[in-house]
């Protein structure tokens, strides 16, 4: 016991290193190299805006949380509350360190007892799934009001693979049951199966929580332009719904997108005449409070799993 507490003492460790390092390389990379003029006309003019971003974390996180508890309540797993509370935060961790943040199952799974760990993966993919979808919702909404795709201009062929393909991602959502019909050797694939047939309002409650997070973090990014002095204009929510868009279809190799998403920020919402730098310190708070600062958390509080 004590060789393995040693061992994972190492491995958090070490964990914490790569994770300074990386994203203290990213952070500088993207800051060197920009004109200083755009420096003298950076600063924070409504600091109230920032603290409202900051505290929007909260119910961010508990919606997040709620999502998780909601999956757990339906395998009638849910009973202790330390280890629900501890398993989703190890998830937030392992989501940092694995491509587009699918690997939070990876922290939650060793929490449970293996006959429920397969069914625990697939449903918090299903969880994940939903996430995009809400991306995707905004971002039908905002290429139809703005009539095109930011830097990829108005071509219909364009937005008709774009709208053919949100379609058929919708479908996969609610009629993924019929795949897993190919399926029926895999036990915990039927078992899953059959949660989701018998439970129909799970995937909307899961739909339903994503968006309200959306919400959360549309407000979250505005909040924090704002804070930078920039307006608050209906062109700019639709900007930042396309900006969330773009960087979801543009993969990663961990760290919650860290690099493209401020790449993207810049091309996007440049096109609105911001400042180069406003934007990029929105978009890194924004990574900050709701990506690294829980998944500090996680590194902190969460117990080595009991078997």
């Amino acid at each position: 016991m004590l060789k393995t507490n040693k061992k994972q003492s190492v491995f958090f460790f070490f964990l914490k290193l790569i994770l300074f390092v990386a994203v203290g390389y990213l952070i500088y990379s993207q800051l060197n190299g920009i004109e200083e003029e755009k420096w003298k006309d950076f600063s924070i003019k409504r600091p109230f805006s920032l603290v409202a971003a900051v505290v929007l974390v909260i119910p961010n996180m508990w919606m997040a949380f709620m999502k998780w508890k909601v999956t757990l309540r339906l395998l009638e797993i849910d009973e202790d509350k330390k280890r629900n509370v501890h398993s989703f935060f190890a998830g937030l961790v392992t989501g940092m360190l694995t491509p587009n943040m699918v690997g939070n199952f990876i922290g939650r799974l060793y929490y449970f007892e293996t006959k429920h760990r397969g069914t625990i993966t697939f449903l918090t993919l299903v969880s994940n799934y939903a996430q995009l979808l809400a991306t995707l919702f905004f971002g039908l909404i905002a290429v139809f009001l703005a009539g095109e795709i930011y830097q990829f201009g108005d071509s219909w062929q364009l937005m008709s693979v774009f709208f053919l393909g949100c379609s058929v991602a919708f479908l996969c959502y609610f009629f993924i049951e019929l795949a897993l019909k190919l399926f029926k050797r895999s036990r915990f694939l039927s078992i899953s199966r059959s949660i989701l047939k018998e439970n129909p309002s799970y995937r909307w409650k899961m739909i339903s929580w994503s968006i309200a997070r959306f919400v959360v973090f549309t407000l979250q990014f505005s909040l924090v332009l704002h804070a930078f002095g920039e307006t608050w204009t209906w062109d700019l929510i639709i900007a930042i719904w396309q900006v969330y868009l773009i960087t979801m279809m543009f993969p990663s190799l961990f760290l919650g997108k860290l690099g493209v998403k401020e790449m993207i920020s810049i091309e996007v919402l440049g096109a609105l005449e911001l400042n180069e730098i406003s934007i990029l310190f929105a978009s890194l708070i924004i990574w900050f409070v709701n990506s690294l600062g829980p998944a500090l958390v996680g590194l902190i509080i969460c117990d080595r799993p009991k078997k």
